[in-house]
C-alpha cells in the first residue's frame, strides 16, 4: 500500500493511467450494458491465463476471468487516456478503480482489487448464441489446463500438442469472425486473447515454474 500524507490530490501526471487500464467490477455494469463501453473497449483475462497480480506485481494464475479497459497492446496504457490534455476521456463515467484511486493512499483501491469482477457471464445470456460459444470455446481451449501443461510440462510433446490447440484455436476464431462479422478487437472482449498471445512468451521461459511458485501454479 502506499500512502503519502504531503499529497492530497491528483497531480495529472497520468502515471496510474500509463500504468494500465482498470478491471472491470460489479458496480461497472452499468456502463457496459448501456454501451458507453463497447466491446472494442474490452479485452477478456480468462480464468487460467497467467497474470500480474496488481497487489504485489508477481505472475499468478488467475482463478476468475476479469475484464479489462483495452490499453495500447491490449495491456498498455489505458486506451482513454489522453497524452494531450493529461486527462481521462470518460471521466464523468470512469469505472470504479478509477474512481477509487488516488495515488497517494491506494488503501480504498486495495480494497477491491480482484473482488466482485465483472465477467462476461454477467454480461452475455448463457442461452444466447454468442453466450453458447463463448462456453464451448472455454471447454474446448481451457486457459487453465494450459498453464498447468505448461508449469508442470506434464505432455512429454508439449510443444506439439501446444502448437496444434493454437492452430485449432486460431480456426475457431477465424471462423467466428468471418460467420458473424465481429472484428478482432470484439473478440478480445467475447473470447479473451488467443492462446497464443497469451503462453507464447512462456514457451522459451525456464523460469516459469519460478514465476508462478515452486510446487503448483498459485491461484487467486
Amino acid at each position: 500500500m502506499h500512502h503519502n500524507v504531503t499529497q492530497t490530490e491528483c497531480k495529472r501526471c497520468g502515471k496510474c493511467c500509463l500504468a494500465g487500464g482498470p478491471a472491470l467490477h460489479l458496480a461497472d455494469k452499468d456502463i457496459v450494458v448501456s454501451g458507453f463501453l463497447r466491446p472494442a473497449d474490452l479485452v477478456t483475462f480468462r480464468t487460467g491465463e497467467p497474470a500480474v497480480d496488481p497487489r504485489t506485481g508477481t505472475l499468478i494464475i488467475l482463478e476468475n476471468e476479469l475484464i479489462k479497459i483495452r490499453g495500447e497492446n491490449k495491456v498498455g496504457a489505458c486506451k482513454f487516456y489522453s497524452g494531450i490534455d493529461r486527462g481521462c476521456l470518460v471521466y464523468q463515467n470512469r469505472p470504479l478503480e478509477c474512481r477509487l484511486l488516488r495515488c497517494w493512499d491506494t488503501s480504498a483501491l486495495e480494497a477491491v482489487l480482484l473482488k466482485e469482477l465483472l465477467s462476461r457471464a454477467v454480461l452475455i445470456p448463457a442461452a444466447s448464441l454468442i453466450g453458447r460459444l463463448i462456453a464451448e470455446h472455454g471447454k474446448i481451449f481451457n486457459m487453465r489446463f494450459i498453464a498447468s501443461c505448461l508449469s508442470e510440462r506434464r505432455a512429454g510433446n508439449f510443444l506439439t500438442f501446444f502448437e496444434e490447440a493454437v492452430n485449432k484455436e486460431l480456426r475457431f476464431r477465424k471462423e467466428v469472425m468471418s460467420e458473424f462479422s465481429i472484428d478482432e478487437c470484439q473478440m478480445d472482449f467475447f473470447f479473451g486473447r488467443s492462446m497464443e498471445e497469451v503462453f507464447q512468451p512462456f514457451l522459451g521461459d525456464s523460469r516459469w515454474r519460478e514465476k508462478i511458485g515452486k510446487n503448483e501454479p498459485k491461484f487467486i
